[in-house]
């Protein structure tokens, strides 16, 4: 008998891209800011309420453009 010593992997089209990553990375650093119980920097606390704003549009915008897409072909 003979052993498949081989990796199984995630097809090509569902491994996370690089952009996807620090997306994802962006989106938890601003979470945990935002959530954070010690008093941070009022600056620093807006800069990542304003970064989660502009992930959550984007966000929004992707999924827009992927579902229209989809209905035009």
């Amino acid at each position: 008998m003979v052993k498949d010593n081989k990796n199984v992997e995630l097809p090509q089209a569902e491994k996370p891209t690089v952009y996807e990553r620090i997306k994802e990375t962006l989106a938890l650093a601003s979470q945990l800011i935002i959530a954070a119980p010690m008093k941070l920097p009022p600056k620093v606390v807006m800069a990542a309420r304003y970064l989660a704003l502009v992930l959550g549009v984007l966000e929004a915008v992707e999924n827009g453009a992927k579902k229209g897409g989809a209905d035009e072909d």
